[in-house]
């Protein structure tokens, strides 16, 4: 038999469809500039075994829904087609936006979210981890601090955890991606009080590893 990409063992070919495939920054498949790493996704078009083996990498990347609209995610959804979209375990999404922040009546705008979440609902059935970047980060960090109200802030958290779970049931970890030196201490706190994943960034590492799959 001749030698081929197939002949090779299961456990190469794997390692193969990580280094083309899975990459260590968000994607973002709604198109933007890309910088840094390239992924290789015209590897799943090689043949029907390859694309079987291939796209559990591809759809183990974080992938990156902010500052884009609803419907521009569900054609996406729609293109790459249910079973890949039920591959995909991790999103970067934005905090909502809130309009009230009174004590017992927090509520939030009505904005293009209420949107974004409910068609990646419908379309990604196993999301188990969700992150927001350090540029949604920033400001509300900015604006909690401002607050200087520890039970206003708490139950804020708490409206935004609710939100995040009641939409992704499946969903285990919450992680705030911000800037170093950051949160105050008040508000890592208030944070980690809700089980939510503290992570600091290097914003030029970080820049660098930012990817598209527009192609």
């Amino acid at each position: 038999m001749p030698a081929s990409f197939l002949t090779l063992p299961r456990e190469l070919r794997d390692k193969i469809y990580k280094l083309c495939l899975l990459i260590e920054g968000p994607v973002r498949p709604l198109g933007g500039s890309g910088y840094g790493w390239d992924l290789s996704p015209g590897l799943l078009r090689v043949n029907k075994i390859i694309y079987n083996e291939a796209r559990l990498f591809l759809y183990q990347n974080r992938f990156d829904f902010t500052m884009t609209l609803a419907f521009c995610i569900s054609r996406f959804l729609e293109k790459i087609g249910r079973d890949n979209a039920d591959c995909i375990r991790h999103i970067y999404v934005g905090f909502p936006i809130f309009c009230n922040l009174e004590l017992g009546n927090i509520t939030f705008k009505d904005q293009n979210d209420d949107e974004i979440l409910p068609t990646i609902q419908n379309g990604c059935a196993n999301i188990t981890t969700l992150s927001t970047s350090r540029y949604i980060t920033y400001p509300i960090h900015d604006l909690f601090n401002s607050l200087d109200d520890p039970e206003i802030v708490a139950e804020a958290l708490a409206v935004i955890d609710t939100h995040f779970r009641d939409f992704f049931p499946s969903l285990k970890d919450i992680i705030i991606e911000v800037y170093e030196n950051e949160p105050s201490d008040f508000m890592r706190k208030q944070i980690e009080n809700y089980g939510w994943i503290i992570v600091t960034k290097d914003p030029i590492r970080d820049w660098n590893s930012d990817v598209s799959l527009d192609e």
